[in-house]
């Protein structure tokens, strides 16, 4: 059995990546599942894996929470790819987390290894707290927070998320 690896990297923050094994004969949703847990993206949206540019590019399908949908059964072989072939992959239809995936190897398995599999990642580079570094504190950001009223950004841990009672949309960070 064939193993490829691949290389899925956030398009707008390149510095955020993971290096993934799986068998060729695995399906699109173990390896979008394998993406969703690396990333630590919930598993309650819809993502697709597109071949080229995502939304104008031939699509494979989407892929629903769980593994299921239209693109979730297609075979890692079926896809015909070849070394240095990219991909796009969306999680979250509404908010499009882009992800440019590149094929780097094809190589043979290995005996009692558990596929698909992250086998590097990036160094974690620390955001933290604004609000606790105003305090001297240091304590890292977990929340990207956005004030509506107004219009600014702010990265938050934990216990001074707890404290915002403004109108906000808050998304976690992703290292």
């Amino acid at each position: 059995m064939a193993i490829y690896l691949f290389k899925i990297t956030n398009k707008h923050r390149k510095s955020i990546w993971r290096k993934i094994e799986i068998q060729d004969t695995q399906r699109l949703g173990d390896f979008d599942q394998m993406i969703r847990e690396s990333f630590g993206y919930d598993d309650d949206h819809l993502s697709a894996f597109y071949r080229g540019k995502a939304w104008s590019a031939q699509g494979y399908g989407e892929i629903e929470p769980g593994g299921q949908g239209r693109g979730a059964n297609k075979k890692i072989q079926d896809l015909k790819l070849q070394l240095g072939d990219k991909l796009e992959y969306i999680y979250d239809m509404g908010e499009s987390y882009i992800s440019l995936v590149e094929l780097m190897d094809i190589g043979a398995e290995q005996a009692g290894v558990a596929y698909p599999r992250v086998v590097e990642k990036n160094k974690q580079r620390n955001k933290y707290c604004e609000q606790c570094k105003s305090k001297g504190k240091k304590q890292i950001a977990v929340y990207n927070v956005y004030y509506f009223e107004a219009e600014s950004l702010e990265q938050l841990c934990e216990p001074c998320m707890e404290s915002v009672e403004e109108d906000i949309d808050a998304t976690e960070i992703v290292y």
